[in-house]
């Protein structure tokens, strides 16, 4: 099944909306590559394929894309008290999501351990891993960069969200990051940077991958808030919309999708 990423991020703002919280921007930011993954690559199965959502926030728009493969019949209990739709992924509630994030910084972590033991049971599963931007700024993700190439993990792709924005501001401001793949490609990665709001350059890209030996990294181009322009690097993270900017955004996501 193909999945439409503003369908996606409509049911991303449908939650955020009504339940009065959530994270829009980064979840937006993400649509192109999640429902890529979802689409392409067997997410659901146990045993197969694996998909570590580092920026844990985002979770909404994992959300989105299990709904629109008919995994969860609803998406009416994001937040609530005891519902398998946290606010931030967790597995012990869902069985779908591979890892339990939010803490920043450590889903790389997770998911070397998940492509070493792949490696180990001689399997020829992709482990995924989303990084933010944002959160290349934690110690233990270089930590992790350093890491993988010593145990020749091309069966493990970092995404890092490159949106260009975080929590509490810009991230250029906040520590600058500067050309990402310059620092992650001397210690052995596979790296590339494209646009992340491009499905034809994804899947290009993921056809190219080498497999020789090295992990992989992906920086993705991206817009916080992708989709609707009053969001748009407009430092849209948990903010939730008002009754008429939810219309005017489903109205925005609606257009998109018939243009």
């Amino acid at each position: 099944m193909k999945i439409e990423p503003n369908q996606l991020r409509k049911h991303v703002l449908k939650m955020v909306f009504e339940k009065k919280s959530g994270h829009i921007g980064g979840s937006f930011s993400i649509a192109e590559l999640v429902a890529y993954l979802y689409s392409n690559f067997d997410l659901l199965k146990d045993g197969r394929d694996k998909l570590i959502l580092s920026k844990g926030h985002a979770v909404p728009i994992l959300y989105a894309a299990l709904y629109e493969l008919g995994c969860l019949n609803n998406i009416n209990d994001f937040r609530e008290i005891n519902s398998p739709l946290q606010g931030h992924p967790d597995k012990e509630r869902l069985s779908y999501i591979h890892a339990t994030t939010g803490a920043l910084g450590q889903g790389l972590s997770i998911a070397i351990g998940h492509a070493i033991a792949c490696k180990l049971k001689k399997l020829d599963n992709n482990i995924f891993c989303i990084l933010g931007d944002g959160e290349t700024q934690e110690g233990q993700i270089w930590e992790a960069f350093m890491l993988a190439p010593k145990y020749k993990l091309d069966n493990l792709i970092c995404f890092v969200d490159s949106n260009g924005a975080q929590n509490d501001g810009y991230v250029k401001d906040i520590l600058n990051l500067g050309d990402l793949e310059s620092k992650i490609k001397p210690f052995g990665w596979e790296t590339y940077t494209i646009n992340g709001h491009n499905l034809k350059e994804i899947s290009n890209t993921m056809k190219s991958l080498r497999r020789d030996g090295r992990p992989i990294c992906i920086v993705l181009n991206t817009i916080k808030g992708k989709g609707v322009s009053f969001m748009e690097n407009a430092q849209w993270h948990a903010k939730v919309p008002t009754n008429e900017e939810y219309l005017n955004a489903l109205l925005e996501l609606d257009n998109e999708s018939n243009s």
